[in-house]
C-alpha cells in the first residue's frame, strides 16, 4: 500500500487543479519561505480528517479555502483528494485503488467521499485506523510535531506507541462500549427515581379518581341548575325594562320642549353680553389710550432737562481729551529712538555667531572620518574571530562523528547476532497462528449470515410497525374531527329546536301566546306547514307577517287569547279560527301551469295537515310561484286579480303594483328550520356510524402494533447478541492477523537489515578518513584568521586616541557659540519689548482723537433737538383733553345694558329649574333601566365566566317544568355536598390511567437495562485484557529498537524508554532518557535543540521498525541539525527500503538522497505552483 497522488483545488495557496504523484522511495518537496510547500502536508493530513486548524496552521478552518489576491477571486470550495493503492489489500475495503476525498464550503459544510461514494468523517477513520497512517499516527510528523514526542507532554508520545500497537481501534470500540455503559447506568437511574416516584403516587391517585369522578357528577348538575335560576331571573328584568322605556320616552318629549324655550333666551342673553364686552373693551382701550398720552408728556419734559446737562458735560471731557494727545506724543518719540540703538547691537551679535558656527563644523568632519576607520577595523576582527571561531566548532564535531561512527561498527556486529535469532523464533510462532486464523474466519461468515438475515426480518418488521403507528394516528385523528364535527351538528340541532320550542325570530306576542297554554291555540301559520327545498323565500315573502298568525279551534279561543293580551299588555296579534275563516280561492286557470317559469299555486307548493286546507286558501289562495322577475311579468298579464311570487322574492300584485329587493343582512328564515333539523339528525346518524366503525378500527390496528412490538423486542435481543459475539471473534482475527502481518513484515526487514548493516560498516569506514582530512584544512585556517585579527585591532587603537583630541576642541567651540546664542536672544527680546510699547502708545492716541470726534457729533445733534421737544409736549396736552371726554359717554351706555342683561337671567334660572327637575325624573329612570341592563349583562356574563355558555347555549339547559323556590333548596344540597368533598383533583382520572400504563412500561424496561449492562461489562472487560497485553508487547519491541536506532543516529551512546507506572502501562507516562556519546546519562529536557530533534527522529525510526507504515509524511523535522546530523538521518531513510517517504524540506543534504524533488514555486503573488525533478545517479544539488 502506497500513496499514488494527490488532487488538490482551491486548497489554501493551491488556486488552481494540481495533481502530485508520489512514487515509491523518498520524494523531497522543496521551495522558499511563504511559497506553500508546507501546504501540500497540510492538505494530506485535512484530507485524512484533520479537524483542528491549529494544526493546519490557521486560526479556523475555513481558511483552507482559497481567499484570493488582488488579481484573483477566493474561491467558495476547497477539495482535496488522496488516492491509494491497496493491491496488498491492507485497507478493509474491496478496492484496489481507494480515492479519499473531503470537500469544504465557504457556508462551512464538509463533505466526505471514498471512491465518489458519501461518507461520514467516522468512516474514513474507521478505514485507516491501526495502520498508522491518521492524523494522530507516526507516518504524518508536522511542523511542531516532532519537539512535541520530546516534551514534557506524553500525550504526543502515547499516541505513536498505541497507534504502533494497534489499539486505537480497541480504544475506539472501549471507549464507545463506555459511553453506552455509562448511558445505560443513566438511565437506570433515571427509570429507578421514576419508577420510586410513581410508587409513592399510584395509590394516592387511586383514591383521588374516584372522589373526581362524583366531583364531576355533581357539578354537572348543580350546572344545569344554576343556568336555570340564571335564566328566570333574565326573564323577568327585561319585562321591567319594558315598562321603564315607555315612561322615558314620555318625560324625553316634555324636555325637548323645555330646552328650546332655554335656548331661545340664552340667545338673547348672549347678543346682550356680546355688547356689553365691546362696550368694556372700549373703555379699557380709551383708559390706555389716556394713561400713554400722560406718560409721553412727562417723557419729554425730562428729555429737555438730561439734554442740557449732556451738553455741559461733552464740553468738559473734550478739553481733557486734547491735554492728554499731547502728553502721548512725548512719549512716543523718546522709544522711537530707543530701538534704532537695539537694532545696531543685534547686527553684530550675529557676525560674531557666524564666525564661531564655521569653525564646529569642521572638527565635527574630522572626527565622523575618524570614527568610520574605527568602525571598519572593528568589524574586521570580528569577522576574523568569527571563522576562528567557526573552525574550531567544526574541527570539535569532526571529531564527535569519527567517535561515533567507530562505536556504530560495534552495534552493527551485536544487532546481527540478535536479527538471526528473532527469525528463527518468529517461522515457529507464524505457523500455529495461521491455523487458529483460519478457524476464527469460519466463524465469523457463520455469524455473519445470521446478523445480515436477523437485520433484514427486524428491518421488515419495524417497516410494517411504522406503518401501523402512522396509520393509527391518521385514525385517531379522523375519529377526533369526527367527534368534534357531531359535537357541532348536536348542538346546531339543539340550538335550532330550542330556537323553536321558545319562538325564536316571532314577536313577543306570539311568544306570549304560545308560552300561555290557553285551549284552542293549535300553532303559527309557519309551524303549520313545511316548504319544498328552495321554495323558503318564496312561501316566506307571500306570507310575509302572517307567517306569525295563530291559527286556533274557533272563535272563542281567539276571543280569549285576546281577552289575554289586553289584561297583559303583551301585544296585538291575527287569529285564524278554523270555524269560521273563508277560503280565498282565485280563479285558476289551469293552462298557466303550461307557461314557462310557473312553478305552482301557492297552496301546492307547501305541505300541511288537510284539516288546515281552509286557512292556507286563505292564505295563498290567490299566489302563483314563477322561477324568474320576467315570467312573472309576462305572466301577471294573461291572469287578473293573482299575486306572482318569484323563487327570490319579488312580488306582483293583483292590482300591478311590484315588490322587490334585498336587504343586507337577512334574518333567520322561520320555515327552514324543520327542514335543518330533520337534515342534521341525518347527518348525525351517519356520522354515529362512522364513528363506531373507526373505533374497531382502531382496536385492531392497536392489537397489530403490539404484536409487532413484542417480535421487534425479541429480533433487537438476538441482534444485540449476535453483535457482541461477532464483535468479540473481530478482537481475535484482529490480533491474530496483526501477529501474521508482524511476522511478514519481520521476515523481510531482517535480511534487509543484514544487507544494510554490511553497507554501513564499509560507509564509516570511508566517513572516517574524509573527517580527518577536513581537521587538517580547519586548523591552518584558524591560524592565518588570527594574525590578521590582532593587526585590525592595533589599527583601532592608534585612531581612537586621535579621536580623543578632535571632540575636546568640539566641546570647547560649542560653549563659545552657546555665549553668542545668549547675547543675540537677549537684544532680539529688548527690542520686541520696545516695539510693543510703541505700538501701545500709537494706539491711546488714536482712541483719545476719535473720542474727541465723537463728543463734538453729539453736542450738535442735542442743540438741533431741544427745540422740537417743546413743540411735541403742546401737542399732547389737547389729544389727552378729548380722551377723557370720549370715556364719559362709554361709561353711560354700559350701564343701560347691564340693567338689562339682570332681567334676562332671572327668566332663564326659572326655566332652568324646570328642565333640571325633568331630567331628574328621567334620569332616575335611566338609572333603574341601567340597573336593570347591569343585571341581566351581568347574569349573562355570569353564564359564561361560570358554565362557559352564551345566552342562546344556555336556552337548551332551560326546564319547562321548572320550579325556582325547589331549585334553589336542591342546589344548596349540591353545593353543601361539593364542599364536603374539598380539593379535588380533576386530571387524576386520566391521570391515574396513564400512571398505571406507566408503571407497567419502565418494570419490563429496567429488566432490559440490566441485561444490557451485564453484557457492556463483560465486553469491556475482554477488550482491558486485549489493549493491555497488545501495548505491551509493542513496548517492548519499541524499546529494544529505540536502543539500537539511537546509537546508530548518534555514532554511540545509549537511550532507554521507562514507564512511569508498570502495573497501569495503558494510563502511564513514558520517559526518555537519553545519552549521547560522551555525556552521561539524563532526562531528555537536559539535552541541546539538536540532540532533542536527533533523539525524537530516532524514537520515530524505532516505531516505524516496529510497525512499518506503507508511507511516510515528514515536514522540515530536520530543520534543527547541522550538516552532519542532517546526512546520518538522510543516509538512514534509505535503510526503509519498504516504506514511501515524502519529505518538504530545506536541506540540501536531504535532497540529495531523494529520488524525486517537487519544487514549489510562487509566480504570482498567493499562487502556488508544482514542477517535477527524477533524480539521475549523477545529478548533484
Amino acid at each position: 500500500m502506497y500513496f499514488k497522488r494527490i488532487e488538490m483545488h482551491g486548497f489554501k495557496s493551491f488556486a488552481e487543479p494540481v495533481t502530485i504523484e508520489f512514487h515509491r522511495g523518498i520524494t523531497c518537496v522543496i521551495g522558499p519561505n511563504g511559497s506553500g510547500k508546507s501546504n501540500i502536508s497540510d492538505a494530506i493530513r485535512w484530507v485524512l480528517g484533520e479537524q483542528s486548524p491549529k494544526m493546519l496552521r490557521g486560526g479556523k478552518m475555513e481558511e483552507v479555502i482559497f481567499s484570493g489576491t488582488a488579481n484573483r477571486k477566493s474561491r467558495g470550495m476547497a477539495e482535496v483528494t488522496l488516492v491509494i493503492d491497496n493491491e496488498a489489500g491492507i485497507l478493509p475495503i474491496d478496492y484496489n485503488e481507494v480515492a479519499i476525498t473531503r470537500r469544504m464550503f465557504r457556508s462551512g459544510e464538509s463533505e466526505y467521499s471514498i471512491n465518489n461514494n458519501q461518507c461520514r468523517l467516522r468512516d474514513i477513520r474507521e478505514l485507516i485506523m491501526d495502520t498508522g497512517i491518521g492524523v494522530d499516527g507516526y507516518s504524518l510528523i508536522g511542523q511542531g510535531k516532532i519537539s512535541d514526542i520530546v516534551s514534557n507532554k506524553t500525550e504526543s508520545r502515547r499516541e505513536i506507541f498505541e497507534e504502533a500497537a494497534g489499539i486505537v481501534m480497541y480504544r475506539t470500540k472501549k471507549a464507545e462500549s463506555e459511553r453506552k455503559l455509562s448511558g445505560a447506568a443513566a438511565n437506570l437511574e433515571r427509570v429507578n427515581d421514576i419508577i420510586g416516584e410513581i410508587e409513592g403516587r399510584i395509590d394516592h391517585l387511586r383514591e383521588d379518581s374516584i372522589k373526581a369522578k362524583e366531583y364531576i357528577e355533581l357539578r354537572d348538575k348543580n350546572k344545569e341548575l344554576e343556568i336555570n335560576i340564571t335564566l328566570k331571573n333574565i326573564e323577568s328584568l327585561e319585562l321591567k325594562n319594558e315598562y321603564i322605556k315607555d315612561d322615558i320616552a314620555e318625560l324625553k318629549n316634555k324636555l325637548d320642549e323645555s330646552r328650546d324655550t332655554r335656548e331661545a333666551m340664552a340667545r338673547q342673553l348672549a347678543e346682550n353680553k356680546q355688547k356689553s364686552e365691546h362696550l368694556e373693551g372700549l373703555i379699557t382701550e380709551g383708559r390706555e389710550k389716556l394713561m400713554q398720552s400722560i406718560e409721553e408728556i412727562n417723557r419729554l419734559v425730562n428729555q429737555g432737562q438730561i439734554a442740557g446737562e449732556r451738553i455741559s458735560t461733552i464740553k468738559t471731557n473734550t478739553e481733557r481729551l486734547t491735554d492728554e494727545i499731547g502728553t502721548l506724543e512725548e512719549k512716543l518719540e523718546k522709544e522711537r529712538q530707543h530701538a534704532e540703538e537695539l537694532h545696531r547691537s543685534k547686527a553684530q551679535a550675529d557676525r560674531e555667531l557666524e564666525q564661531v558656527n564655521r569653525a564646529l563644523q569642521e572638527k565635527i568632519q574630522a572626527r565622523a572620518a575618524l570614527t568610520d576607520q574605527i568602525s571598519q577595523a572593528d568589524s574586521l576582527a570580528d569577522q576574523y574571530k568569527e571563522e576562528i571561531f567557526r573552525a574550531h566548532s567544526a574541527i570539535g564535531s569532526h571529531k564527535a562523528e569519527i567517535s561515533s561512527l567507530e562505536n556504530l561498527r560495534e552495534t552493527l556486529q551485536r544487532r546481527r547476532t540478535q536479527i538471526q535469532a528473532e527469525k528463527s523464533s518468529g517461522e515457529d510462532t507464524n505457523r500455529d497462528t495461521l491455523d487458529a486464523l483460519n478457524k476464527l474466519r469460519a466463524d465469523k461468515v457463520k455469524l455473519e449470515e445470521e446478523q445480515s438475515q436477523t437485520k433484514q426480518e427486524l428491518a421488515q418488521k419495524t417497516d410494517k410497525y411504522n406503518l401501523s403507528l402512522r396509520k393509527e394516528q391518521e385514525q385517531k385523528r379522523a375519529l377526533e374531527e369526527l367527534r368534534i364535527s357531531i359535537g357541532q351538528l348536536s348542538s346546531r340541532k339543539k340550538t335550532i329546536e330550542e330556537m323553536e320550542s321558545n319562538y325564536e325570530g316571532y314577536n313577543y306576542a306570539v311568544r306570549f301566546i304560545m308560552r300561555s297554554g290557553l285551549a284552542g291555540i293549535l300553532g303559527t301559520v309557519a309551524e303549520l306547514i313545511s316548504v319544498p327545498k328552495g321554495f323558503e323565500t318564496a312561501i316566506e315573502t307571500a306570507l310575509g307577517a302572517a307567517m306569525q298568525n295563530i291559527v286556533c279551534e274557533d272563535d272563542q279561543s281567539a276571543q280569549k287569547a285576546i281577552a289575554r293580551l289586553k289584561e297583559n299588555k303583551a301585544g296585538r296579534l291575527t287569529f285564524l279560527p278554523i270555524s269560521s275563516i273563508r277560503a280565498n280561492r282565485g280563479n285558476y286557470d289551469r293552462r298557466l301551469e303550461q307557461e314557462p317559469g310557473f312553478q305552482g299555486f301557492g297552496t301546492d307548493c307547501i305541505q300541511f295537515d288537510r284539516r288546515y286546507q281552509t286557512v292556507m286558501e286563505y292564505l295563498l289562495g290567490r299566489v302563483v310561484i314563477v322561477d324568474t322577475m320576467d315570467h312573472a311579468v309576462k305572466l301577471s298579464k294573461k291572469a287578473a286579480g293573482l299575486r306572482f311570487v318569484t323563487l327570490e322574492g319579488e312580488i306582483i300584485n293583483a292590482g300591478g303594483a311590484i315588490t322587490g329587493g334585498r336587504y343586507k343582512n337577512k334574518t333567520a328564515n322561520l320555515l327552514e328550520r324543520k327542514a335543518e333539523v330533520a337534515d342534521l339528525a341525518k347527518q348525525l346518524e351517519t356520522a354515529g356510524q362512522e364513528k363506531t366503525n373507526g373505533i374497531d378500527h382502531l382496536s385492531r390496528l392497536k392489537e397489530e402494533i403490539e404484536g409487532f412490538q413484542a417480535e421487534i423486542a425479541d429480533l433487537e435481543q438476538i441482534a444485540r447478541k449476535l453483535e457482541m459475539n461477532i464483535f468479540s471473534i473481530e478482537n481475535e482475527l484482529a490480533v491474530t492477523e496483526s501477529a501474521l502481518n508482524d511476522f511478514k513484515t519481520n521476515s523481510g526487514k531482517w535480511e534487509k537489515e543484514l544487507e544494510n548493516i554490511r553497507s554501513e560498516q564499509e560507509s564509516s569506514q570511508k566517513m572516517i578518513r574524509q573527517l580527518e582530512e577536513k581537521i587538517c584544512t580547519e586548523e591552518k585556517t584558524m591560524a592565518e584568521k588570527e594574525l590578521l585579527a590582532e593587526e585590525q585591532l592595533r589599527l583601532s587603537d592608534q585612531k581612537s586616541e586621535q579621536l580623543s583630541n578632535i571632540n575636546e576642541a568640539i566641546t570647547a567651540a560649542r560653549i563659545e557659540a552657546g555665549a553668542c546664542e545668549s547675547k543675540k536672544a537677549g537684544a532680539d527680546d529688548l527690542a520686541r519689548r520696545v516695539n510693543a510699547t510703541i505700538g501701545e502708545l500709537e494706539q491711546e492716541k488714536q482712541q483719545k482723537e476719535q473720542q474727541i470726534a465723537a463728543l463734538t457729533a453729539e453736542k450738535n445733534s442735542l442743540s438741533c433737538g431741544h427745540t422740537d421737544l417743546e413743540a411735541d409736549v403742546k401737542e399732547k396736552e389737547e389729544a389727552k383733553e378729548n380722551l377723557e371726554t370720549y370715556l364719559e359717554e362709554l361709561n353711560q351706555e354700559r350701564g343701560e345694558a347691564a340693567s338689562k342683561a339682570d332681567k334676562l337671567a332671572m327668566e332663564k334660572e326659572e326655566l332652568d329649574h324646570q328642565v333640571n327637575a325633568l331630567q331628574d325624573q328621567k334620569y332616575e329612570l335611566e338609572i333603574k333601566e341601567a340597573k336593570n341592563q347591569t343585571q341581566l349583562d351581568s347574569y349573562k356574563e355570569k353564564l359564561w365566566e361560570d358554565f362557559e355558555v352564551s345566552y342562546i347555549q344556555a336556552m337548551e339547559f332551560k326546564k319547562q317544568d321548572f320550579v325556582m323556590s325547589a331549585a334553589v333548596k336542591e342546589n344548596r344540597q349540591i353545593k353543601s355536598r361539593i364542599k364536603e368533598l374539598g380539593e379535588v383533583n380533576i386530571g387524576a382520572i386520566a391521570e391515574y390511567e396513564t400512571v398505571s400504563e406507566r408503571y407497567e412500561f419502565l418494570t419490563s424496561q429496567r429488566a432490559d437495562i440490566l441485561e444490557a449492562m451485564n453484557s457492556l461489562s463483560g465486553i469491556i472487560e475482554d477488550m482491558d485484557r486485549t489493549i493491555k497485553a497488545r501495548f505491551k508487547e509493542s513496548f517492548d519491541q519499541v524499546v529494544v529498537n529505540f536502543e539500537k536506532v539511537f546509537a546508530d543516529l548518534f555514532g554511540g551512546g545509549h537511550a532507554e524508554l521507562r514507564l512511569d507506572d508498570e502495573n497501569n502501562p495503558l494510563e502511564s507516562g513514558i520517559d526518555i532518557i537519553a545519552q549521547p556519546p560522551g555525556k552521561k546519562l539524563q532526562n531528555i529536557n537536559l539535552l541541546s535543540g539538536g540532540e532533542k530533534t536527533m533523539t525524537a527522529i530516532a524514537l520515530m525510526f524505532a516505531v516505524l521498525k516496529t510497525k512499518p507504515t506503507p508511507f511516510c509524511i515528514l515536514d522540515e523535522v530536520e530543520a534543527a541539525l547541522d550538516d552532519a546530523n542532517i546526512e546520518r538521518f538522510a543516509r538512514y531513510l534509505k535503510t526503509f527500503e519498504d516504506i514511501q517517504f515524502t519529505l518538504v524540506t530545506h536541506q540540501k543534504a536531504t535532497m540529495e538522497h531523494a529520488d524525486v524533488l517537487y519544487g514549489v514555486t510562487m509566480p504570482e503573488q498567493g499562487i502556488s505552483k508544482v514542477l517535477s525533478l527524477n533524480m539521475g545517479d549523477d545529478f548533484a544539488v
